[in-house]
């Protein structure tokens, strides 16, 4: 039971695509929670990021960013952002000053104007623009007066996000714990692993095939090295939706393959604090990202 007055909720950050809310989540944890790129559409699924402090439990729902749909997946992603707004205490929309705040950011804005939760709004990416150029972008927001709060900060330098924290909190309802004190994310670890996956492949392949790779887990055993040491056994199989890609996320001579799985390797064994053998192969789903059975089999 906790003591009267510790506060905890859930802050739904919301924003386009490629505005930083991985970014700003995994600074204010401390840790990486979540994966990043500077590629739009990287984040695809719902995931609550937990920071407890002794008076206050804060979980951030991470999310998909919003943008046009193009197929199916897309509508299914931008459903999950409107289910994330509805299911917040408050909601904290994300804009992006240096690549400037436009008909995106304002789309959004008219779907929370009406919402009774107490909204944020975040200018993100100070670091990365002059103080005119931000006065421009910040200038675009004065009839948009709905929010209780607007904090310039920047995510990637941690620049006054204390001071959006000490506003969140002050907007946070008395509540319990919902989860333990140790707990940083509710991910399962098949998705863990997977998204550290897809995360590498997006590095390398993301000009090729923007949004055309998922990843899913069809292994996982816990085993022993020779010596004794934990190992953790890994099978992922790379879906695509054409022929044509399998030879691209392959590689020449199996090096892009190889290079995202050195790389996911390395930072399962940091994550898992032991031993990982893991295996990478690709299949082809035509079309997947338009096709309902097989997005639901995925889980979107």
């Amino acid at each position: 039971m906790e003591k009267n007055g510790f506060k905890s909720g859930f802050v739904g950050l919301i924003g386009r695509t490629n505005v930083g809310k991985s970014t700003l989540i995994n600074k204010i944890l401390n840790k990486k929670a979540v994966i990043t790129s500077n590629k739009a559409q990287t984040t695809r699924s719902r995931i609550n990021c937990i920071l407890n402090t002794k008076n206050s439990q804060i979980i951030y729902i991470d999310c998909p960013g919003f943008f046009k749909p193009r197929n199916l997946l897309g509508e299914k992603l931008n459903r999950m952002v409107l289910n994330v707004i509805d299911d917040s205490d408050v909601i904290a929309v994300m804009v992006d000053a240096a690549g400037g705040i436009g008909t995106g950011d304002f789309y959004i804005f008219e779907h929370i104007k009406d919402k009774s939760q107490p909204k944020l709004l975040l200018v993100n990416k100070i670091d990365m623009v002059s103080k005119q150029k931000l006065k421009k972008e910040t200038e675009k927001l004065s009839s948009y007066n709905f929010f209780d709060c607007i904090k310039e900060v920047s995510a990637k330098t941690g620049q006054n996000i204390d001071k959006f924290l000490k506003v969140l909190a002050g907007n946070l309802p008395e509540g319990p714990r919902y989860y333990g004190e140790d707990t940083v994310t509710d991910q399962p670890v098949e998705e863990i692993i997977s998204e550290v996956v897809r995360e590498k492949l997006y590095r390398d392949l993301y000009d090729e095939l923007p949004h055309s790779i998922n990843v899913q887990v069809e292994k996982l055993q816990e085993s022993a090295t020779g010596d004794g040491r934990k190992l953790i056994n890994i099978g992922c199989c790379i879906y695509a939706e054409r022929v044509s890609q399998k030879a691209i996320i392959i590689g020449k001579s199996g090096s892009v393959l190889k290079k995202a799985g050195s790389q996911s390797r390395l930072e399962l064994e940091k994550i898992f604090g032991c031993k990982v053998f893991l295996e990478l192969w690709v299949k082809i789903e035509k079309n997947w990202t338009k096709k309902k059975l097989l997005l639901d089999r995925f889980g979107y």
